[in-house]
């Protein structure tokens, strides 16, 4: 491992006798839904195949509890879909915090937090809520996300703010803003609209992250020639640090993992504790620290390309063509309709 990952992993990871041994993470993303109500242009949910699903209740508590008891404290019940469209969202809040959950928080596109939505989230005890908004005008708007709903957006993060203010609730909120060429000169005009009524904004530039939309992001979306996701020394440091689950109930080692190809464990069938660590755990990270990815979903992300590659595990690995699996048609009729 090089020496300035090694210094900023090591206490998180041992590597002794070719085991790769991880420390159990203090931060976990459950995802409650692969549903989401919106379908944009730089996201791979709209192409998806896998089936989608809401995670089972009692599964969902089993896994808050088993992993806060293994040193867990912060939970964001989301995943590569909208939180809001699990109805039990806010039980599960309410849930984490009885167990001692430090920091609960979501990100959402904002849709579905109506006012009634609104009181009934705050009320949970959520610790902190990401508005996912990625234009500044409704026309822009309908073009990224596939959906005209920024005045409702804009208007359901307004209440939730003036909502917080009077009752002096402690929740954060915050907005992210993925720009793409037809939108990035408008980043400084949303900021000055909106900062008022969040705690801070941060703006991405449009990468392929997860290595799925290279057929759309490099052509259609990308502000630069390159969309591939830095990380230093080609080493991703979220597969030794931070646990993703799916609604299924898989454990995987990636947090926009779409066709379980990161998958490494059904925790249905497998103790959190175990699967943590487990052969095909470690197998992964000693992959990643010799730089010996291919094949793998990760290549792909790290390279910024479409390669073939396999699930880790096969029986849960949803098979797609990845030199054929992309929605370039839907992006460029989207923009042509835009610019009309």
């Amino acid at each position: 491992m090089e020496n300035n990952i090694k210094d900023r992993l090591k206490a998180d990871v041992k590597v002794e006798n070719s085991c790769t041994i991880c420390r159990f993470p203090r931060n976990m993303l459950l995802e409650l839904t692969n549903l989401c109500n919106d379908s944009c242009l730089f996201c791979a949910n709209s192409k998806c195949t896998k089936e989608k699903g809401k995670i089972d209740n009692y599964l969902a508590k089993k896994i808050l509890k088993e992993a806060y008891h293994l040193g867990t404290r912060e939970v964001g019940f989301y995943g590569t879909g909208e939180p809001l469209l699990d109805n039990n969202l806010e039980e599960y809040i309410v849930y984490a915090k009885e167990l001692g959950y430090k920091y609960v928080y979501i990100t959402t596109n904002g849709a579905l937090l109506s006012q009634e939505r609104a009181h009934s989230i705050i009320g949970s005890g959520i610790d902190s809520i990401k508005f996912s908004i990625n234009a500044s005008n409704a026309k822009d708007y309908l073009m990224i996300h596939g959906k005209n709903d920024f005045d409702k957006v804009i208007d359901n993060l307004i209440y939730l703010d003036s909502l917080r203010k009077a009752n002096k609730y402690p929740i954060k909120l915050y907005i992210s803003y993925v720009l793409t060429r037809h939108t990035y000169k408008y980043k400084e005009e949303f900021k000055n609209n909106y900062q008022q009524y969040v705690d801070d904004i941060v703006f991405y530039d449009c990468l392929n992250t997860g290595g799925y939309m290279s057929n759309e992001i490099t052509p259609y979306l990308s502000i630069s020639n390159s969309t591939k996701v830095y990380f230093e020394n080609d080493i991703c440091p979220m597969i030794f640090k931070n646990l993703y689950i799916t609604y299924e109930g898989y454990l995987t080692m990636c947090c926009v993992d779409f066709q379980n190809y990161l998958v490494v464990a059904d925790l249905n069938k497998e103790s959190l504790k175990d699967a943590w660590n487990n052969q095909y755990a470690q197998e992964l990270r000693r992959r990643h620290l010799n730089h010996n990815l291919d094949g793998t979903l990760c290549f792909n992300c790290i390279n910024d390309c479409i390669e073939s590659i396999k699930p880790l595990r096969q029986e849960y690995g949803v098979i797609f063509d990845s030199s054929s699996w992309d929605k370039s048609a839907e992006v460029e009729e989207r923009i042509r309709r835009h610019n009309l």
